[in-house]
């Protein structure tokens, strides 16, 4: 693993690395720190590096287009299963999950895309519905109506009447991250706006808040099929 490195007379004390899209490591340091300090930097963080490069190829598999062959990974609750393809499958309806699988039946393979679809939206109107049920008692904030939508990157909304609405893609991504987005547009019954006083509110609910956040920032893009 070889680094390409760049010094600037700029930057004064703090040495930092990236990881390029197309998987080239970079590191910035002052124009006058020795190679030597450079070299045993780069050695601290290469499991580091490593790991990140595997995220990378794992994001990288599972957002490529799906052409629903057996052995293709599919995102559930934050946890890629494999899909298999079986000939007269005789399960409840021509895709299910069961036993840490997807089975599909061959005969149904050219509407792949709308039947994981229909599944994730309707496991996601049952999971949903279930978290806000559960932090609405909690939090005494009901909402007036809760509709799962089609939105691809809007995860989460609520409007000026209480009615909240969440994407069926939410169902791809860790619980805790759908519990961080039920929470926030429950918090947006009491607080319409993030202000402080909102942002406030929800680490009072949810400290850890940042984490699922930042989550959905960088991996909201593998959250489709």
């Amino acid at each position: 693993m070889t680094y390409d490195l760049v010094r600037s007379k700029k930057r004064k004390n703090t040495i930092s690395l990236q990881v390029k899209k197309d998987g080239s490591i970079v590191i910035h340091a002052p124009y006058f720190t020795p190679r030597g300090e450079i070299d045993r930097f780069f050695k601290k963080k290469k499991n580091w590096l490593l790991r990140k490069i595997e995220e990378r190829q794992i994001s990288r598999n599972i957002n490529t287009p799906k052409v629903f062959l057996s052995g293709e990974d599919f995102l559930f609750l934050g946890v890629s299963y494999p899909l298999k393809i079986e000939v007269g499958y005789n399960g409840d309806g021509p895709l299910t999950f069961t036993a840490g699988q997807f089975i599909m039946e061959r005969e149904s393979v050219s509407s792949g895309r709308e039947l994981f679809k229909a599944w994730y939206k309707t496991t996601a109107k049952g999971f949903i519905e279930e978290r806000v049920c559960h932090y609405s008692k909690i939090l005494n904030l009901y909402p007036t109506r809760l509709r799962i939508s089609d939105a691809k990157f809007r995860w989460g909304s609520c409007s000026y009447d209480n009615r909240l609405s969440f994407s069926w893609r939410l169902i791809m991504a860790p619980g805790s991250v759908i519990d961080y987005v039920v929470i926030h547009e429950l918090a947006h019954i009491r607080e319409k706006n993030h202000s402080k006083a909102f942002w406030n509110f929800l680490a009072g609910i949810m400290p850890d808040y940042r984490a699922p956040r930042l989550w959905l920032k960088e991996n909201g893009h593998l959250l489709d099929i």
